[in-house]
């Protein structure tokens, strides 16, 4: 990767960071709009290259998202929150298996840091209680913009 696709990625974790801080699970919402409208483009694009069925199936998926995302929130949550014990899990065995090993004992416990955070979002968020999602978007926050900022300093620090 480009040292600029480096300081661009880490610029994103960081807005991505702060986003979810800010907005937390309204960004859920939000993203489910985002989500609807590029499947009302997608069938769009598909009505204009004359294929009926599959603009059929994208512009009213792309409805019942926008106006029923509410619903939708909520099982995006449990999708989401199995997404992240999986990831975890795999991250965490992958480097058990590599003996994953880095220069300094702070960017170990970093390395080890990404898998470990992402089975205790994922727990979290599988167990809604109350105002769990809110703190997990928080957490989850930090530890992007942490993310964000180490890839920052190692895109800076490259020659």
């Amino acid at each position: 990767m480009k040292k600029s696709e480096r300081l661009i990625t880490a610029l994103i974790t960081i807005a991505l960071g702060v986003l979810l801080i800010v907005l937390r699970g309204d960004l859920i919402s939000i993203l489910m709009t985002v989500v609807g409208l590029g499947l009302i483009a997608l069938g769009v694009m598909d009505l204009i290259d004359n294929r009926i069925p599959p603009a059929v199936v994208k512009l009213v998926g792309g409805v019942v998202v926008i106006v029923c995302g509410w619903v939708i929130v909520e099982a995006v949550l449990y999708l989401v929150a199995g997404a992240l014990l999986i990831a975890g899990i795999l991250l965490l065995y992958e480097k058990i298996k590599s003996r994953s090993r880095c220069d300094t004992l702070f960017y170990t416990l970093c390395e080890y840091a990404v898998p470990v955070v992402f089975l205790v979002i994922g727990t979290l968020l599988m167990f809604n209680q109350g105002n769990t999602v809110n703190w997990v978007f928080i957490f989850g926050g930090i530890f992007t913009i942490i993310e964000g900022g180490l890839l920052l300093v190692g895109a800076l620090s490259d020659d």
